[in-house]
């Protein structure tokens, strides 16, 4: 109805106009050369609209053949926009249903139709890292890095690459980019303090790492590594004050204290950590400076009354004495050891040599010598350092154990330990 009244109002209109044309008297001429034309002035202004009308469909017309190549191109671009999302979609699902092959391949397609955008490049890296092509996988994360906004991602890749592959050093290049790109992520921290451990950059595992039970190892390795003394002496008062009874921790703590000359501070440190757990290694440093046997076997006997029960106080007593050539008081200490515990092996060798100091090259010492080492061949194991994970022993203690790669593993045990020590999977 709307439709019938704008018709008949239009028509009205129409004939409105029609006829105030018509009404308008006069003629019109128009000379072109030899000829010439006249009109009545209605037809004239009819012919002038028309003539008006006809120019603005002809420019309408031209534009709109002029517009064909771009709405063409619109359309292809369309249309490769919606392949290039399919194919998109296509990667996800295949991706999350473990086709490698598939994924790839649509990835590839996805970027062919819509170029290397961020996602496409990613979609294409990581398809080719789970296809086995770290190469198409490298070349998609560096292609990433040009992008201002996605740079980290490309970064985070190639670091993920050079991890795998253990290239420490172009891993360690790759995170300082990735920190310059987006400092301050947690999995970025993760990652720089796991490279710090393989690298043993202790002081910088140190602040990047957060709790870890480690801890106490990275201050005795950053102090043993720092070459700057203040430092490695902080460090090493660090790793003292969280354990002063763990051996390598109080033997870098008193070290440092010596070299700074300030060797009573560092023979309280030994002693104390002999009262809670002797070491062999505590009583060598301890009787380091002593300049004579005589005078050794006194600061012994001083340092094995903080602890006079343990094995290792009689061990020293005996190991000093010996030295001395106070074969008697070396017997008794061995004795003693002996009958409190199962024999271990280096006081059988040390009753060989006793027997060789006192009986010297005689039938009777030979025989007291074979004797004693025959039993040195079957006792117990001497105490030493064994790593918890792949049972290897070692002659010193290391942060990190030298067979397996693990940090902080080594302990030292006993023969009772070692047969309690499970194998711990890593």
């Amino acid at each position: 109805m709307l439709k019938v009244v704008l018709f008949l109002i239009a028509g009205c209109v129409i004939a409105v106009v029609a006829w105030l044309l018509a009404g308008i008297p006069g003629h019109v001429a128009v000379s072109v050369g030899a000829y010439t034309i006249e009109t009545s002035a209605p037809f004239a202004i009819v012919m002038l609209v028309a003539m008006v009308v006809l120019i603005l469909l002809v420019l309408r017309i031209g534009r709109g053949l002029r517009g064909i190549p771009k709405a063409g191109a619109g359309w292809n671009r369309r249309r490769r926009g919606s392949s290039g999302q399919r194919a998109i979609t296509r990667v996800l699902v295949a991706l999350a249903a473990g086709e490698q092959g598939a994924a790839r391949k649509q990835a590839q397609r996805a970027r062919h139709l819509l170029g290397d955008s961020p996602q496409t490049l990613l979609l294409v890296a990581e398809a080719g890292r789970l296809s086995g092509r770290e190469d198409e996988a490298e070349e998609a994360y560096r292609a990433l890095t040009k992008h201002k906004d996605a740079k980290f991602l490309g970064f985070r890749g190639m670091l993920r690459q050079a991890v795998d592959r253990r290239d420490w050093s172009e891993a360690l290049v790759i995170a300082n980019q990735a920190e310059a790109a987006h400092p301050g992520t947690t999995w970025l921290r993760q990652q720089r303090a796991e490279l710090a451990l393989q690298t043993e950059n202790w002081a910088e595992a140190i602040e990047l790492v957060g709790s870890d039970p480690r801890r106490l190892t990275y201050y005795v390795a950053a102090a043993d590594a720092e070459p700057d003394p203040h430092r490695a002496l902080s460090f090493a008062k660090q790793a003292w004050k969280q354990n002063p009874a763990f051996t390598p921790a109080v033997l870098a703590y008193a070290g440092r204290l010596r070299s700074a000359g300030h060797e009573r501070r560092a023979q309280s440190c030994i002693a104390e950590a002999w009262k809670q757990a002797p070491h062999p290694d505590l009583a060598s440093f301890a009787l380091a400076l002593e300049p004579d046997k005589l005078t050794r076997a006194q600061a012994a006997k001083r340092l094995a009354a903080r602890n006079p029960a343990d094995l290792e106080s009689q061990v020293l007593l005996a190991r000093v004495a010996l030295d001395a050539g106070l074969t008697g008081e070396a017997r008794h200490q061995v004795e003693v050891a002996e009958n409190e515990r199962p024999p271990q092996r280096r006081l059988c060798l040390m009753i060989a040599e006793i027997e060789e100091q006192e009986r010297g090259d005689t039938e009777a010492g030979r025989l007291a010598q074979r004797d004693a080492l025959r039993r040195a061949a079957t006792a117990e194991p001497d105490p030493h350092w064994q790593c918890t994970k792949c049972r290897a022993d070692h002659t010193t203690w290391h942060p990190k154990c030298s067979i397996c790669g693990n940090i902080g593993t080594l302990q030292w045990v006993t023969a009772a330990q070692t047969s309690r020590l499970p194998i711990v999977v890593a």
